[in-house]
């Protein structure tokens, strides 16, 4: 039986930064579990960092204004851009070319926002990883221990149960930060409801993932490495949003068990000749059917039975057309579909099939007003992946410090819906730290240190 004053349930950079923040605020025992044997969560994707308030954050959820964002913001790039790898690829400070970007999409009723941008690349993850975990002194590491139980002991502790290669151990702790990203987001709904923490359904995003030639969206990318359109429809006034492009990217498929994905990432040292993005469609329910989950999980599955057990891809040509792509003419010269070779190979087929009526009224219109703001993304050659879904649907309450309704229980990140992406991530998590640890001081009415940890390169 080991004993922690806070146990950490995430290794990602919700998790990670907390971590920061709880050792240079002088807390005492800190220790991070997770469930896989290299701590990561989403920082082996294809790291791209958004230094912008309006991008990952939502100030009213985690009940802080723009000043308060911003001096976290600053914060979180001061330590991920030391990283050597990690490089500035969209500079904002008077670009004349982003505002007339800016006013063109304006003309056309379309939002565009060109946020201060860093990238390291899905072939750097591990490197970045090591990076922050040098910012770290004390905190011990629980790796590749999946939690199968979260209990209320007395004397205010929390029992926490692990397995690791077959046997169980046990940790306790005053405090629990539940950080488990995404991919454990459902895990600890379920665990969560064991404790009586408070939850609800929050929205999902649900689309396509585009991929082209990168010679026909290179008039922006060259700009705004990865650009933020964001559309509210005619017909529905619903929103739609562009998310995660990738010049000179690749797409490539998230495995869920029950089905496959879509996604997109980039590589630093290799690059196609197309350039991918998502167009997503957010998505919230009422009654009588609140549950997102479910039906995101809905769509998803239908997906996997129209493309055999893999996603679906069509050719722009071919939807205009009203028909199936078809693996005899998917790459047919006559129709120009040589412009653009597939990075990802799925099903060709129909995505209009899988996709909710609406959902696909709201993507074409918006395909069609980015068209006018950037010529030539709707060639015949250009590819529609399905589906894209982000599942940020998992939400819990919380108070300022980001504290439940269960005293001692704190959440963070992603997969409790306190952020959207890495840096937001990191900000929820060093919120959470500075609520944990006044929590702890008041109980145990020590002095802290504020004194900052310097990683051991010096740096």
């Amino acid at each position: 039986m080991k004993s922690y004053d806070v146990l950490i349930i995430g290794s990602g950079p919700a998790g990670l930064f907390a971590a920061m923040e709880l050792e240079k605020m002088g807390t005492g025992n800190i220790a991070i579990i997770d469930r896989h044997a290299y701590t990561a969560g989403g920082l082996l994707n294809d790291g791209k960092l958004n230094f912008d308030h309006r991008i990952g954050l939502d100030l009213n959820e985690l009940k802080i204004d723009v000043d308060t964002a911003c001096h976290y913001i600053n914060e979180v790039k001061a330590i991920f851009t030391r990283f050597p790898r990690c490089r500035q690829v969209t500079y904002v400070n008077k670009n004349e070319k982003i505002d007339v970007l800016m006013n063109i999409a304006y003309e056309h009723g379309v939002e565009f926002i060109a946020p201060e941008q860093w990238h390291w690349g899905t072939d750097n993850g591990k490197a970045i990883v090591d990076h922050l975990r040098s910012y770290l002194g004390k905190t011990v590491f629980l790796l590749d221990s999946e939690v199968i139980s979260i209990e209320k002991r007395t004397g205010h502790l929390y029992r926490v149960a692990a397995r690791k290669k077959g046997k169980i151990f046990l940790s306790d702790a005053p405090v629990i930060l539940a950080a488990p990203g995404r991919s454990g987001a459902y895990w600890f709904r379920d665990t969560a409801k064991t404790l009586g923490v408070d939850h609800n359904f929050g929205p999902i995003d649900v689309g396509i993932r585009i991929e082209l030639n990168r010679k026909f969206y290179e008039e922006i990318t060259n700009i705004v490495y990865d650009p933020k359109f964001i559309f509210r429809t005619n017909r529905h006034k619903d929103r739609v949003r562009t998310f995660c492009t990738n010049p000179g990217g690749r797409v490539r498929l998230e495995n869920y068990g029950q089905f496959k994905l879509v996604n997109g990432d980039a590589l630093s040292g290799r690059k196609t000749s197309n350039t991918n993005f998502a167009l997503i469609n957010t998505v919230a329910l009422t009654t009588p059917f609140s549950d997102t989950t479910e039906f995101g999980h809905m769509i998803a599955r239908q997906f996997h039975l129209l493309g055999g057990g893999q996603p679906i891809v069509q050719r722009v040509g071919d939807f205009r057309e009203g028909r199936r792509s078809a693996k005899s003419t998917f790459d047919s010269r006559i129709r120009h579909f040589e412009m653009c070779k597939a990075t990802c190979l799925v099903t060709p087929g129909d995505i209009t099939l899988g996709l909710p009526a609406r959902i696909v009224d709201n993507l074409w219109e918006s395909l069609k007003r980015l068209d006018k703001i950037i010529p030539g993304i709707l060639h015949p050659s250009t590819l529609l992946y399905a589906p894209e879904i982000k599942f940020f649907d998992t939400h819990f309450p919380t108070d300022q410090n980001l504290e439940t309704n269960v005293s001692g229980i704190f959440v963070a990140g992603d997969g409790t819906g306190k952020s959207r992406g890495i840096v937001g991530a990191a900000i929820s998590g060093m919120i959470a730290a500075k609520g944990i640890a006044g929590k702890i001081r008041c109980k145990q009415r020590l002095p802290f240190s504020h004194q900052i940890i310097p990683a051991k390169d010096g740096k």
